[in-house]
């Protein structure tokens, strides 16, 4: 009956380690299953993944070792053997040489580890400095070299995705699930980067595995970092916050699109402007190429005096436009009046961004925490006053100042939708040259 009960136990056992080997083992399994780092992209990515497999062997070696020992002990002085016991206590030259190989695989270790240590820490020589400071739940990006870049980076994945618990509302988990942001850091390859880590509110940690490339970001102190993406490794590279850092910690993603040192000097000369997918790349050549068409058939259709009138200037003034166009708005296009209803099309991702984390995508906020957009005296009141709110923030609560973080379309866009949203019906709007007007 014991065995029988046994057998069953074993049996049980069996089926459930054989079901676990073939998932683990399956090929929906080993679609994203990986056992090391990242593929590094960068020097010091690539000295870390030597050091770590360097480590990894001798552990393995260490292991097989101690284990080899043991095992070979307890089978060779097994009881059924009747194998004599020796009666020593101690013995110094086992005592030295267990004292001695230890500290040799020590030094082993330490030496290299110091090296890749040194090369990291190594800031000098950079070309690029990027300030990168942490916030509550976001990432800010300025270019430090003369080029008066600076933008904020937030979680694009919609609220939809997140909030899987409300069925009525979910969508279908996207393949950069919580990886994915609205704007991405710039940097170009073969160009060694230096990065200055701070944080505007509590402690974070930016980090990209495949850079090789981990620095807290502390308030009131400024760490530094450096990385050099590899020619040939241009590319999107994502990670994340890796320092706890309040309730949307999962959700202060980090994504960098290394970009060749060629479209990266574009990228600056057009004011680092972004598309809708997060990097704006203009095309030289293609586009001289059809400006150059354009060009040379109204030349064909003009006279032979008006023919020989067109210096090749004239190409470079028509591309020289096109550039100025499609990186700076014109006034017509700035100043022009938005509806209510494209107001708020733009402000509910905005909020989605910017403002749902804490006060709720439905703006019912947290009780006790974070206050509810709906039906408040902010959101319902007086429309100046919901502007400076949204400018200046409320000192001594979470309530940020977002003067900095959004531009005045942008701060339109989100106030006339948290007005006309969110079970709100004041059916006033504001427009970007009224937040303009009252920075």
């Amino acid at each position: 009956m014991l065995f029988s009960q046994q057998g069953k136990l074993a049996a049980k056992l069996f089926t459930v380690s054989a079901s676990l080997v073939a998932a683990l083992f399956s090929g929906l399994a080993q679609a994203d299953y990986r056992l090391n780092f990242q593929d590094p992209v960068t020097g010091v990515a690539r000295d870390i993944y030597d050091l770590h497999m360097l480590i990894f062997w001798i552990c393995v070696a260490i292991f097989v070792g101690v284990f080899s020992v043991m095992f070979y002990s307890i089978f060779k002085h097994r009881k059924s053997k009747n194998y004599e016991p020796s009666t020593f206590s101690h013995s110094t030259s086992v005592e030295i040489i267990w004292t001695i190989i230890p500290f040799l695989i020590l030094v082993g270790m330490a030496v290299p580890a110091t090296k890749v240590l040194i090369k990291m820490e190594d800031t000098t020589k950079s070309d690029l400095t990027v300030k990168i400071t942490g916030y509550q739940w976001k990432w800010g990006y300025e270019y430090m070299d003369g080029s008066d870049i600076s933008f904020y980076s937030t979680l694009s994945t919609p609220r939809t995705q997140i909030d899987q618990f409300n069925r009525s509302t979910a969508t279908e988990i996207g393949e950069n699930y919580l990886l994915e942001t609205d704007k991405a850091m710039i940097v170009p390859s073969g160009r060694k980067v230096r990065a200055l880590i701070t944080a505007n509110d509590v402690i974070h940690a930016w980090w990209i595995p495949a850079f090789g490339t981990k620095k807290d970001a502390i308030p009131g102190y400024i760490n530094e970092l450096w990385f050099n993406v590899d020619e040939g490794a241009e590319g999107v590279y994502r990670g994340n916050c890796a320092e706890l850092c309040g309730k949307d910690h999962a959700y202060m993603p980090i994504v960098v699109q290394v970009v060749t040192g060629v479209e990266f000097d574009k990228w600056v000369a057009g004011g680092g402007q972004f598309d809708a997918q997060g990097f704006a790349k203009i095309d030289t050549a293609s586009t001289q190429e059809q400006f150059a068409g354009v060009i040379s058939e109204e030349a064909s259709e003009a006279s032979p005096v008006e023919k020989s009138e067109t210096p090749n200037q004239e190409l470079e003034m028509a591309f020289a436009e096109s550039v100025v166009e499609a990186v700076v708005p014109t006034a017509s296009a700035a100043d022009a009046a938005m509806s209510i209803e494209d107001l708020s099309q733009k402000g509910e991702s905005i909020y989605g961004a910017h403002c749902a984390a804490c006060h709720q995508v439905t703006g019912a906020g947290l009780p006790g925490i974070f206050p509810a957009i709906t039906g408040s005296s902010v959101a319902t009141g007086p429309i100046n006053a919901h502007v400076k709110m949204i400018l200046n923030g409320k000192p001594g609560t979470a309530m940020a100042a977002f003067r900095n973080q959004l531009n005045d379309e942008e701060v339109a866009a989100v106030i006339t939708y948290q007005r006309n949203a969110l079970g709100n019906s004041v059916g006033d709007s504001v427009q970007a040259a009224d937040i303009a007007a009252q920075r």
